[in-house]
C-alpha cells in the first residue's frame, strides 16, 4: 500500500512540473494604457447630489500618486476626505456633506495610476452638482513668462471672487486649475461672476504666493466670467520688494568694501559733502561693492546708493575708514575677464583682456607688460598705447597683440619694478597663463523699430536671456563687436515715460509695461553683418 502511495506522489508531482514548464513566461510587453473610469457615483454631470462618498471604478486596479497633492477640488474646500482604494475602486469620503447649490469639479491631474506599471490616468475630472443646475461658466488662456515670452509650464492659474477679500497671499484659490506644459489652461463649470484672476510658477506646490523667488502673473482688473468662452494671457514676473541691504563692511589699506544682501544692478558713491571724488566699483558676484582710496578722498562719510534688478534702491551713509596694509598675504594679479571654450580659457589677437591688481598700483614705465611663450616669442605691451590703468588703479586692460604661434602656451609677465603699490611693499606678480585662439572675428546686428512710443529700450540677448548689450530710444539700433552666436532681441516699453522700465505692483494694482520679444533667434557671425531686423510696437 505505501508503494502505490509512492507512485502515486511521484507520478503527480512530474504532472505538475509538467503543467509548469507549459505556463506563461513572466515579462512580456510592457503596459502603457492607462487607467480608463468606467463609472463613478456620483455621474459626471450629475444634479441634485446629496453625499459625503464619491466612487471611481476603472477597468484595472488602480493606486494613489500622490493624490492628497494633486486632487483639485473646485470651488476650495476645507471639507476633509479619506482615501480607500480597493482594487479598481477609489472612495473618497467627506467629513461633511458637500455645500448645497455648487458645482463641484474634481480634477484629478496626475493622482491615479495603474498598479503594474505606474502609469497615470491623464485629463481625469469629474463634475456635478449638488443643486438643480450646472454652472456653465468658462474662461481659458496661456500663462508665458513676461522676460522671455515662453510658456509657463505647469503654472497653477487662480480665481477669486472679486467681491471677495480674500487674495492668492492670503488663501487658497476659489477655483484652480493648471497649465500644461504649452501654458495652456481652461476653466469650466465655473459660476457665473467677476473674479481676480493669477498665475503662479508654485514651487512649493502650496497653491499660495507667499515667496517672493515665484514667478506670478495677474490682471489689475477683475475679469467678466460668462458661458461664452474668452481668452485670457496672463504674463508672469518676478516681484521684488526687498531693498538690497548692507550686510559686511571691511577696511583695507586702499579700500573699503561693503558685501550686499542681492545682486547689484546700478551703484552710485558720492561723498556726504559732495566736494570730493570717490572711485568705486562692483566685483564680479555681483553683490560686494569697493570704494577707493584716493588723493581727494582719504576717508569719511559716504552717501552709497545701490540699486538691485527690480529698481528697489537704498541709500546709506558710511563712515569709510581705510585699515592696514594686507598686499603681502594676496596674490599681486589675476586675469579677469576669461573666455572658456571646450574647457580651455581662449582669446584672440585684438581682444580685450584686465587683469585685477590686488592693490593700487601706479605705472613708472613705458613696458610694463610682457607676453611670452617657451618658443621664445617675446612682446613687449607700449604704456600708455597699448597698456590701461583704470580710475580706481586697480586693474589694467591689455589688447591681445598678433602672435607668431597661435598654438603656443602664452604667459603674461608683470614688471614689478614697472608697477608699483601707491602704498606698503612691492608686489609679486607670478606669470599667468592663457591661450591664444584663431581670430575668427566678431559680428554685428542692426534693424530699425516703428513706434509711436517715445521712450523703450532696446536689448540684445544671449541664449539664457542675458543682457549682453542695450540701447535706449534708437529706432535705428545697432549692436557691433558681437561674438559669433545666436541670440534673441527683447524691447521693454517705457509706456508712462518715466525713462525706465516699470515692473509689476506687489499690490497687484499695477501690471507690469509692455515686454516685446523678436519672434526669432538671430544667429552673428563673425565678420558679417545682419541687418534686416524690423520691429514693429
Amino acid at each position: 500500500m505505501k508503494f502505490i502511495n509512492t507512485v502515486f506522489l511521484a507520478t503527480s508531482a512530474i504532472a505538475l512540473a509538467a503543467c509548469a514548464s507549459v505556463s506563461t513566461p513572466e515579462g512580456g510587453p510592457k503596459d502603457t494604457t492607462p487607467p480608463t473610469l468606467v463609472s463613478s457615483t456620483p455621474a459626471d454631470q450629475q444634479l441634485n447630489v446629496s453625499t459625503k462618498t464619491i466612487s471611481l471604478k476603472f477597468d484595472e486596479d488602480v493606486q494613489q500618486n500622490n493624490l492628497q497633492k494633486e486632487l483639485l477640488i473646485t470651488p476650495y474646500t476645507d471639507n476633509k476626505y479619506r482615501i480607500k482604494m480597493d482594487n479598481e475602486v477609489l472612495i473618497l469620503t467627506f467629513d461633511k456633506p458637500l455645500k448645497d447649490s455648487t458645482t463641484y469639479t474634481f480634477n484629478f491631474r496626475n493622482g491615479i495610476a495603474d498598479i503594474k506599471e505606474k502609469t497615470v490616468a491623464k485629463g481625469l475630472k469629474l463634475s456635478f452638482s449638488t443643486g438643480s443646475f450646472i454652472d456653465t461658466s468658462r474662461v481659458a488662456g496661456q500663462v508665458i513668462n513676461l522676460m522671455t515670452q515662453e510658456p509657463e509650464a505647469d503654472a497653477i492659474v487662480a480665481l477669486y471672487p472679486a467681491e471677495d477679500t480674500m487674495n492668492i497671499r492670503k488663501s487658497r484659490p476659489y477655483y484652480q486649475a493648471q497649465a500644461d506644459a504649452q501654458g495652456q489652461f481652461s476653466f469650466e463649470n465655473i459660476r457665473e461672476g467677476n473674479y481676480r484672476i493669477y498665475a503662479l510658477q508654485d514651487k512649493n506646490n502650496n497653491s499660495l504666493y507667499d515667496n517672493e523667488g515665484e514667478r506670478i502673473g495677474f490682471l489689475k482688473d477683475p475679469i467678466s466670467i460668462k458661458a461664452d468662452s474668452q481668452k485670457v494671457t496672463l504674463q508672469t514676473f518676478i516681484i521684488d520688494t526687498k531693498k538690497p541691504i548692507a550686510l559686511q563692511r571691511q577696511k583695507m589699506a586702499d579700500r573699503f568694501t561693503i558685501t550686499y544682501s542681492e545682486g547689484l544692478e546700478k551703484i552710485n558713491a558720492v561723498t556726504a559733502t559732495g566736494k570730493d571724488t570717490i572711485y568705486y566699483k562692483a566685483l564680479p558676484d555681483g553683490k560686494t561693492v569697493e570704494l577707493y582710496k584716493n588723493p581727494k578722498f582719504t576717508g569719511g562719510k559716504a552717501l552709497v546708493t545701490a540699486v538691485d534688478s527690480a529698481g528697489n534702491n537704498t541709500l546709506d551713509t558710511i563712515q569709510v575708514d581705510f585699515g592696514p596694509d594686507y598686499t603681502q598675504r594676496v596674490k599681486g594679479a589675476a586675469i579677469k575677464d576669461i573666455n572658456k571654450k571646450n574647457g580651455q580659457t581662449l582669446y584672440r589677437p585684438g581682444q580685450k583682456l584686465t587683469l585685477e591688481l590686488q592693490a593700487q598700483a601706479t605705472i613708472k614705465g613705458n613696458s610694463p607688460v610682457t607676453i611670452q611663450s617657451d618658443t621664445a616669442t617675446s612682446v613687449a605691451l607700449k604704456y600708455p598705447e597699448e597698456v590701461k590703468l583704470d580710475k580706481t588703479a586697480t586693474e589694467l586692460t591689455i589688447t591681445i597683440p598678433k602672435l607668431s604661434n597661435r598654438q603656443a602656451p602664452y604667459t603674461i609677465v608683470l614688471d614689478s619694478t614697472q608697477i608699483v603699490p601707491l602704498q606698503g611693499k612691492a608686489l609679486s606678480f607670478p606669470p599667468l597663463a592663457f591661450n591664444v585662439g584663431e581670430n575668427k572675428g566678431t559680428g554685428s546686428v542692426q534693424g530699425t523699430i516703428t513706434t509711436k512710443v517715445k521712450s523703450f529700450i532696446v536689448q540684445l540677448l544671449d541664449n539664457k536671456y542675458k543682457v549682453v548689450k542695450e540701447s535706449r530710444n534708437t529706432r535705428n539700433f545697432k549692436f557691433q563687436n558681437i561674438e559669433p552666436g545666436v541670440y534673441n532681441i527683447r524691447v521693454l516699453v517705457d509706456e508712462n515715460n518715466n525713462g525706465q522700465w516699470d515692473r509689476g505692483s506687489g499690490k497687484f494694482d499695477r501690471e507690469p509695461e509692455r515686454v516685446y520679444m523678436y519672434p526669432n533667434q538671430v544667429e552673428i557671425r563673425a565678420n558679417w553683418e545682419l541687418e534686416d531686423i524690423k520691429i514693429e510696437l
